[in-house]
């Protein structure tokens, strides 16, 4: 039977690996929030553009 190697995750580079990845999950994480935050101001913006234009449409067709 083969025994596992047995290594020191500190000295192996592997600590550094898992607080780098960490670290770049939270500047993603508040990346993709501020991404949202923008989709839905677009979203509103658009909203209401297009219902001033529904309005003003209707109030020089249908005077």
């Amino acid at each position: 039977m083969v025994q596992p190697e047995r290594f020191c995750m500190e000295h192996s580079g592997q600590c550094k690996a898992i607080a780098t990845l960490e670290k770049n999950d939270e500047d993603i994480f508040t990346r993709l929030r501020a991404l949202e935050i923008a989709v839905w101001k677009a979203a509103g913006a658009t909203g209401v553009i297009t219902g001033i234009v529904v309005v003003v449409i209707q109030k020089v067709l249908f005077k």
